[in-house]
Parts: structure tokens; C-alpha cells; sequence
């Protein structure tokens, strides 16, 4: 493609990327992010997203904080889609202390948890058995007025009854 003068843009950089990530290829995807690079396209925060989320899933959280160091060194800007993808990875790679401060360093940059950053929040807090963090993190989402979907009450009851508080999860059911 690009032998025949056809430069990509960031929307097709972003969907091999994806595809890459979404099938465990990250180290792919991140050398294709560096070619199409030396190409002279400029990545996006969709991109930067793109490769963060795949490292997290990856369990290499410490590639993942680089990229977001990169990414604010060029200029742009993480959005919740960003942190969302960090917690997450945090979480699922039982480092919930660092979630609880990259939640917090949220706020600092002016970005707000929507119901999926509290779901991953509340999630996390209940496999680490933070019960009474997870309980906090609930009252601050109906707090904040963020619309509680089934997702949120699966999450929430579940982890309430795996930690043995039925009576609990029965009053919220």
C-alpha cells in the first residue's frame, strides 16, 4: 500500500491495531504503530487507547503507563476511555492500590468515571475482597447520579454475595 503512494490515516492505523490487540498481538501492534508512524501519520487518542487497553489485558501494566506518558508528551490528551482501560488493567492484575490512585489522579486531569469506570472500580474492590472500599465506591456512583444498570447491580450483588454479605444484597435487590 504505501510502495504504491496510498498513505494510511489514524482510522485505518487504529483498525489493524485493534484487530492485533483483540487477538493478543500486542507487540504486533505496537511495531505496525511504529511503522505507520515513520510514515508520517499521527496517531489519535483512539490509537494511544487502542494499544494501552492491549497491554493491560496483556498483563504489562508498565508498557501501559509509558504509553500514556508518550501519549501526554505529544499532546494529547487521556480521556476516560484511557483511564478506564488502566483501572482495568490494575484490577484484573490485582494491583487495586494503584487503581485507587490512578482513580484519584482522574480527577486532577478533569475527567469523571462514568458507569463503566465505576463497574471496573467496583469490580476490582470486590475480588480484592475491599469490601467496605467497594460499598464507598457504590454510594459515590448513586451519589454522583450515574445511571446504575443491570451490569452495575450483577457487580455489586455479586460481589456482596461472594464475600458473604447476603443480607446485604438482598436489601439492594
Amino acid at each position: 500500500m504505501i510502495n504504491r503512494g496510498i498513505h494510511p490515516d489514524a482510522r485505518f492505523l487504529n483498525a489493524i491495531m485493534d484487530t492485533l490487540c483483540k487477538e493478543g498481538r500486542v507487540v504486533e501492534a505496537q511495531d505496525f504503530f511504529d511503522l505507520v508512524i515513520r510514515t508520517g501519520v499521527k496517531p489519535d487518542v483512539v490509537s494511544y487507547n487502542i494499544l494501552i487497553d492491549g497491554y493491560c489485558l496483556d498483563g504489562k501494566m508498565d508498557e501501559s503507563i509509558k504509553l500514556l506518558d508518550r501519549m501526554v508528551s505529544i499532546g494529547l490528551r487521556p480521556d476516560i476511555v484511557t483511564y478506564s482501560a488502566l483501572l482495568n488493567g490494575y484490577c484484573k492484575n490485582g494491583r487495586v492500590d494503584d487503581a485507587l490512585a490512578l482513580y484519584r489522579e482522574m480527577f486532577s486531569k478533569d475527567v469523571k468515571p462514568n458507569a463503566i469506570t465505576y463497574n471496573i472500580m467496583l469490580h476490582g474492590l470486590f475480588q480484592a475482597r475491599r469490601i467496605v472500599a467497594a460499598r464507598e465506591f457504590y454510594m459515590k456512583m448513586v451519589d454522583s447520579g450515574t445511571q446504575l444498570g443491570i451490569n452495575t447491580y450483577n457487580i455489586v450483588l455479586g460481589g456482596l454475595c461472594e464475600n458473604s454479605c447476603v443480607d446485604e444484597a438482598l436489601r439492594i435487590f
